[in-house]
């Protein structure tokens, strides 16, 4: 029973470890990458404005950072989408009232499996994908209730 559980827990550890390499998912080619860099007064979005679809966060620094993505979202059932102005406002003095909050956090790994990982989705990986339409979004650099720097993604049609 002992070699069992034995063999088991090898085997978790070894997809465990596995699970955060080369196994990313690459940005594909042409795809429209928004480039996020947090400081402790901000965050910076290079390009802030894109068009609707799917878009590519990529959190350039710090490697090991993480970025919080913020949608409306007035009812649990409802679809998120963008937020409104006054929501803006809202959110920018911690109130997450009718929001959808998502992120992602970069690194984790070994610093060789970050490091493969780099420019891709996935464990270890520093790119999260969002599917947008026309609007404006959040993007911020710890939780919303902190009242951390913001940045604003305008999303044209």
């Amino acid at each position: 029973m002992i070699r069992g559980a034995a063999v088991a827990l090898v085997g978790l550890l070894a997809t465990a470890v596995v699970g955060c390499g080369p196994g990313a998912t690459p940005i594909p080619s042409g795809a429209q990458e928004v480039h996020v860099v947090v400081t402790e007064s901000e965050v910076r979005l290079e390009p802030a404005t894109v068009n609707a679809g799917d878009v590519y966060l990529v959190l350039d620094a710090p490697p090991d950072g993480s970025i919080v993505f913020v949608e409306q979202q007035l009812a649990a059932g409802d679809t998120p989408g963008p937020l409104s102005d006054e929501a803006l406002d809202r959110l920018a003095q911690g109130d997450t009232e009718g929001t959808a909050i998502g992120g992602m956090d970069a690194g984790g790994c070994s610093p060789e499996q970050d490091a493969a990982a780099r420019g891709h989705m996935g464990p270890c990986g520093n790119v999260m994908k969002v599917v947008l339409v026309e609007g404006k979004y959040a993007v911020l650099g710890d939780a919303p209730e902190l009242q951390p720097p913001m940045a604003i993604l305008e999303v044209l049609p």
